[in-house]
Protein backbone atom coordinates (compact mmCIF):
# COMPACT_ATOMS: atom_id res chain seq x y z
CA UNK A 1 0.00 0.00 0.00
CA UNK A 2 2.55 2.22 1.01
CA UNK A 3 4.45 1.62 -2.21
CA UNK A 4 1.10 2.62 -4.30
CA UNK A 5 0.90 5.84 -2.36
CA UNK A 6 4.74 6.28 -2.89
CA UNK A 7 4.25 6.11 -6.64
CA UNK A 8 1.24 8.74 -6.82
CA UNK A 9 2.94 10.93 -5.22
CA UNK A 10 5.68 10.70 -7.55
CA UNK A 11 3.23 11.07 -10.56
CA UNK A 12 1.48 13.85 -9.24
CA UNK A 13 4.54 15.79 -8.65
CA UNK A 14 6.09 15.27 -12.14
CA UNK A 15 2.67 15.74 -13.47
CA UNK A 16 2.86 19.51 -11.80
CA UNK A 17 6.07 19.96 -12.87
CA UNK A 18 5.06 18.89 -16.63
CA UNK A 19 1.83 21.20 -16.37
CA UNK A 20 3.71 24.00 -14.48
CA UNK A 21 2.99 27.61 -17.09
CA UNK A 22 6.37 28.93 -18.70
CA UNK A 23 6.66 32.50 -17.13
CA UNK A 24 7.65 35.14 -19.86
CA UNK A 25 9.25 37.94 -19.30
CA UNK A 26 7.89 41.33 -21.13
CA UNK A 27 9.80 44.26 -21.06
CA UNK A 28 8.42 47.94 -20.84
CA UNK A 29 8.52 51.01 -20.03
CA UNK A 30 6.13 52.82 -17.55
CA UNK A 31 5.91 56.47 -18.81
CA UNK A 32 3.59 56.06 -21.39
CA UNK A 33 0.20 56.87 -19.89
CA UNK A 34 -2.58 55.82 -20.71
CA UNK A 35 -1.29 53.02 -22.99
CA UNK A 36 1.51 52.03 -20.00
CA UNK A 37 2.03 53.83 -16.82
CA UNK A 38 2.20 53.37 -12.95
CA UNK A 39 -1.78 54.37 -11.44
CA UNK A 40 -1.78 56.44 -7.89
CA UNK A 41 -1.34 52.86 -6.16
CA UNK A 42 1.80 52.09 -8.18
CA UNK A 43 0.73 49.35 -9.93
CA UNK A 44 1.51 48.87 -13.55
CA UNK A 45 -1.33 49.33 -15.93
CA UNK A 46 -2.26 51.22 -19.46
CA UNK A 47 -4.38 50.10 -22.55
CA UNK A 48 -1.38 48.35 -23.49
CA UNK A 49 -0.58 46.15 -20.20
CA UNK A 50 -4.37 45.04 -19.51
CA UNK A 51 -4.71 43.87 -23.29
CA UNK A 52 -1.44 41.70 -23.42
CA UNK A 53 -2.61 40.36 -19.42
CA UNK A 54 -6.02 39.45 -20.72
CA UNK A 55 -4.83 37.41 -23.55
CA UNK A 56 -2.06 36.12 -21.57
CA UNK A 57 -4.46 34.55 -19.27
CA UNK A 58 -6.38 32.36 -21.56
CA UNK A 59 -3.19 30.71 -22.39
CA UNK A 60 -3.00 28.43 -20.22
CA UNK A 61 0.46 27.20 -20.94
CA UNK A 62 1.58 30.50 -19.83
CA UNK A 63 1.73 33.36 -17.14
CA UNK A 64 3.43 37.12 -17.98
CA UNK A 65 5.38 39.26 -15.59
CA UNK A 66 6.58 43.08 -16.53
CA UNK A 67 10.04 44.24 -16.55
CA UNK A 68 10.04 48.42 -16.52
CA UNK A 69 13.03 50.56 -17.28
CA UNK A 70 14.06 53.81 -19.66
CA UNK A 71 12.57 52.72 -23.39
CA UNK A 72 16.37 53.00 -24.47
CA UNK A 73 17.23 50.19 -22.36
CA UNK A 74 14.25 48.11 -23.27
CA UNK A 75 15.29 48.47 -26.97
CA UNK A 76 19.24 47.09 -25.61
CA UNK A 77 17.34 43.93 -24.03
CA UNK A 78 15.90 43.19 -27.04
CA UNK A 79 18.75 43.55 -29.32
CA UNK A 80 21.24 41.87 -26.91
CA UNK A 81 18.70 38.75 -26.17
CA UNK A 82 18.39 39.35 -22.46
CA UNK A 83 14.30 40.18 -23.24
CA UNK A 84 12.03 37.58 -24.15
CA UNK A 85 9.64 40.67 -25.79
CA UNK A 86 9.15 44.71 -25.52
CA UNK A 87 5.91 46.36 -25.29
CA UNK A 88 4.34 48.26 -27.23
CA UNK A 89 6.78 49.02 -30.04
CA UNK A 90 5.91 50.02 -33.64
CA UNK A 91 7.32 48.27 -36.37
CA UNK A 92 11.15 48.37 -36.66
CA UNK A 93 11.97 45.65 -39.23
CA UNK A 94 13.50 48.41 -41.53
CA UNK A 95 15.65 50.02 -39.07
CA UNK A 96 16.23 48.51 -35.64
CA UNK A 97 18.95 45.63 -36.75
CA UNK A 98 21.70 44.20 -35.56
CA UNK A 99 24.95 45.93 -35.11
CA UNK A 100 27.00 42.93 -36.79
CA UNK A 101 26.97 41.36 -40.14
CA UNK A 102 24.50 40.47 -41.83
CA UNK A 103 22.76 43.19 -40.25
CA UNK A 104 19.07 41.77 -39.50
CA UNK A 105 15.86 42.40 -36.90
CA UNK A 106 16.42 41.82 -33.42
CA UNK A 107 12.66 41.79 -33.09
CA UNK A 108 11.17 39.42 -35.05
CA UNK A 109 8.09 38.92 -35.09
CA UNK A 110 5.73 41.30 -34.33
CA UNK A 111 2.56 40.30 -32.50
CA UNK A 112 -1.15 41.32 -34.40
CA UNK A 113 -1.15 44.79 -33.75
CA UNK A 114 -2.81 45.86 -30.51
CA UNK A 115 -3.80 49.36 -30.96
CA UNK A 116 -3.09 52.55 -33.38
CA UNK A 117 -1.01 55.30 -32.06
CA UNK A 118 -0.91 58.73 -34.28
CA UNK A 119 2.13 60.68 -34.12
CA UNK A 120 2.22 64.02 -34.40
CA UNK A 121 4.42 67.52 -34.55
CA UNK A 122 4.03 69.80 -31.57
CA UNK A 123 5.28 73.83 -31.45
CA UNK A 124 5.10 76.88 -30.01
CA UNK A 125 2.66 78.56 -31.72
CA UNK A 126 5.16 81.42 -32.70
CA UNK A 127 6.45 79.54 -35.02
CA UNK A 128 3.91 79.48 -37.82
CA UNK A 129 4.97 82.89 -38.91
CA UNK A 130 6.64 81.08 -41.57
CA UNK A 131 4.86 77.69 -43.28
CA UNK A 132 5.61 74.79 -41.52
CA UNK A 133 3.87 72.25 -44.08
CA UNK A 134 6.67 70.13 -45.49
CA UNK A 135 7.87 67.66 -42.67
CA UNK A 136 10.97 67.58 -41.51
CA UNK A 137 12.33 69.95 -44.09
CA UNK A 138 10.76 73.17 -43.38
CA UNK A 139 11.61 72.33 -39.57
CA UNK A 140 15.26 73.44 -39.75
CA UNK A 141 17.07 75.35 -37.33
CA UNK A 142 14.10 74.59 -35.02
CA UNK A 143 14.93 73.64 -31.48
CA UNK A 144 13.15 70.47 -30.73
CA UNK A 145 12.86 68.17 -27.45
CA UNK A 146 11.57 64.28 -27.43
CA UNK A 147 11.26 60.81 -25.39
CA UNK A 148 14.39 59.81 -25.47
CA UNK A 149 14.96 56.27 -28.21
CA UNK A 150 11.61 56.16 -29.65
CA UNK A 151 12.66 57.04 -33.53
CA UNK A 152 9.41 58.03 -33.85
CA UNK A 153 10.78 60.75 -35.86
CA UNK A 154 12.09 59.46 -38.93
CA UNK A 155 15.07 58.79 -40.21
CA UNK A 156 15.46 62.16 -42.43
CA UNK A 157 14.75 63.61 -39.15
CA UNK A 158 17.38 61.54 -37.26
CA UNK A 159 19.90 62.94 -39.76
CA UNK A 160 19.03 66.17 -39.79
CA UNK A 161 19.40 66.36 -35.90
CA UNK A 162 23.04 64.75 -36.68
CA UNK A 163 23.59 67.19 -38.97
CA UNK A 164 22.67 69.66 -36.52
CA UNK A 165 20.05 71.75 -38.71
CA UNK A 166 17.95 70.58 -36.17
CA UNK A 167 18.27 71.35 -32.02
CA UNK A 168 17.62 67.82 -30.76
CA UNK A 169 17.55 67.85 -26.81
CA UNK A 170 16.30 64.58 -25.25
CA UNK A 171 14.59 63.48 -22.04
CA UNK A 172 13.52 60.33 -20.44
CA UNK A 173 9.58 60.60 -20.56
CA UNK A 174 7.68 62.59 -23.00
CA UNK A 175 6.21 64.79 -19.50
CA UNK A 176 9.80 66.31 -19.38
CA UNK A 177 9.35 67.69 -22.61
CA UNK A 178 6.13 69.58 -21.84
CA UNK A 179 8.12 72.43 -19.67
CA UNK A 180 10.92 73.04 -21.96
CA UNK A 181 8.35 74.16 -24.78
CA UNK A 182 6.33 75.76 -22.11
CA UNK A 183 8.78 78.02 -21.31
CA UNK A 184 10.34 78.93 -24.69
CA UNK A 185 13.24 76.85 -23.93
CA UNK A 186 12.28 74.60 -27.20
CA UNK A 187 9.99 75.24 -30.13
CA UNK A 188 8.47 71.78 -31.00
CA UNK A 189 8.43 68.20 -30.36
CA UNK A 190 7.08 64.97 -32.23
CA UNK A 191 5.17 62.94 -29.97
CA UNK A 192 2.44 60.13 -29.84
CA UNK A 193 -0.62 62.70 -29.68
CA UNK A 194 -2.52 60.44 -26.97
CA UNK A 195 0.11 60.39 -24.06
CA UNK A 196 1.55 64.13 -25.07
CA UNK A 197 -2.61 65.20 -24.03
CA UNK A 198 -3.09 62.93 -21.43
CA UNK A 199 0.41 64.78 -19.50
CA UNK A 200 -0.80 68.01 -20.76
CA UNK A 201 -3.87 67.27 -18.82
CA UNK A 202 -2.52 66.12 -15.48
CA UNK A 203 -0.40 69.29 -15.59
CA UNK A 204 -3.15 71.86 -15.74
CA UNK A 205 -5.47 69.66 -13.30
CA UNK A 206 -2.09 69.83 -10.67
CA UNK A 207 -1.13 74.15 -11.35
CA UNK A 208 2.11 72.79 -13.43
CA UNK A 209 0.86 74.00 -16.52
CA UNK A 210 0.28 77.63 -15.35
CA UNK A 211 3.71 77.40 -13.30
CA UNK A 212 5.82 76.96 -16.07
CA UNK A 213 3.95 78.77 -18.72
CA UNK A 214 4.61 82.01 -17.41
CA UNK A 215 4.93 84.05 -20.82
CA UNK A 216 1.27 82.31 -21.89
CA UNK A 217 3.02 80.05 -24.64
CA UNK A 218 0.46 78.55 -27.02
CA UNK A 219 1.10 74.58 -27.85
CA UNK A 220 -0.68 73.40 -31.33
CA UNK A 221 -0.69 70.35 -33.05
CA UNK A 222 0.77 70.89 -36.79
CA UNK A 223 0.95 67.82 -38.77
CA UNK A 224 0.38 64.25 -38.18
CA UNK A 225 3.65 62.69 -39.37
CA UNK A 226 2.29 59.11 -39.57
CA UNK A 227 -0.37 56.76 -37.94
CA UNK A 228 1.47 53.11 -36.28
CA UNK A 229 0.15 50.14 -34.30
CA UNK A 230 1.74 49.19 -30.99
CA UNK A 231 2.96 45.73 -30.81
CA UNK A 232 4.46 43.05 -28.59
CA UNK A 233 7.47 42.44 -30.37
CA UNK A 234 9.63 39.37 -29.56
CA UNK A 235 13.51 39.23 -29.45
CA UNK A 236 15.43 37.00 -32.39
CA UNK A 237 18.42 37.53 -30.62
CA UNK A 238 19.84 33.48 -29.30
CA UNK A 239 15.80 33.05 -28.80
CA UNK A 240 15.70 29.35 -29.89
CA UNK A 241 18.60 28.63 -27.19
CA UNK A 242 16.63 30.90 -24.21
CA UNK A 243 12.87 30.99 -25.35
CA UNK A 244 12.44 28.12 -26.81
CA UNK A 245 8.70 28.48 -26.86
CA UNK A 246 9.19 31.64 -28.32
CA UNK A 247 6.58 30.45 -31.58
CA UNK A 248 4.02 28.22 -29.30
CA UNK A 249 3.60 31.59 -27.66
CA UNK A 250 3.37 33.43 -30.22
CA UNK A 251 0.88 31.67 -32.58
CA UNK A 252 -1.32 31.86 -29.47
CA UNK A 253 -1.05 34.95 -28.35
CA UNK A 254 -2.34 36.59 -31.44
CA UNK A 255 -5.24 34.02 -31.95
CA UNK A 256 -6.24 35.55 -28.25
CA UNK A 257 -5.50 39.47 -29.78
CA UNK A 258 -7.59 37.85 -33.22
CA UNK A 259 -10.38 37.04 -30.72
CA UNK A 260 -9.99 40.27 -28.53
CA UNK A 261 -10.37 42.26 -31.74
CA UNK A 262 -13.75 40.60 -33.45
CA UNK A 263 -15.25 40.26 -29.96
CA UNK A 264 -15.07 43.92 -28.81
CA UNK A 265 -12.59 43.60 -25.83
CA UNK A 266 -9.82 45.60 -26.89
CA UNK A 267 -11.84 48.93 -27.92
CA UNK A 268 -13.40 47.97 -24.33
CA UNK A 269 -10.25 48.01 -22.67
CA UNK A 270 -9.21 51.14 -24.43
CA UNK A 271 -12.26 53.18 -23.26
CA UNK A 272 -11.25 52.58 -19.87
CA UNK A 273 -8.62 54.95 -20.18
CA UNK A 274 -9.19 56.53 -23.26
CA UNK A 275 -12.04 59.68 -23.81
CA UNK A 276 -12.48 61.16 -27.38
Amino acid sequence: MKKIIFCFLIYFSSSSVVLAAQEVKVSTSDVLPPFVFRDVQGQLTGVYIEIVKKAISRMPDYTVSFNTAPWARVKREAESGVAFAILPPYFHAHDWLTKSEPKRPYIWPYSLPLFTQHDVVICNEKVLIRPRSVYPDDYQGLRFVMWRGDGRAGEKFARMAKEKKINLHLFNSIKGTIPFLLSGRADCTVTSRIPFAWYLKKMKESGEYDEYNQSEITLKEIAVISSNEGYLGYTDINAEKNFPFKKDFSIKFDIEIYKMKKSGEIQNIVNRFIRY
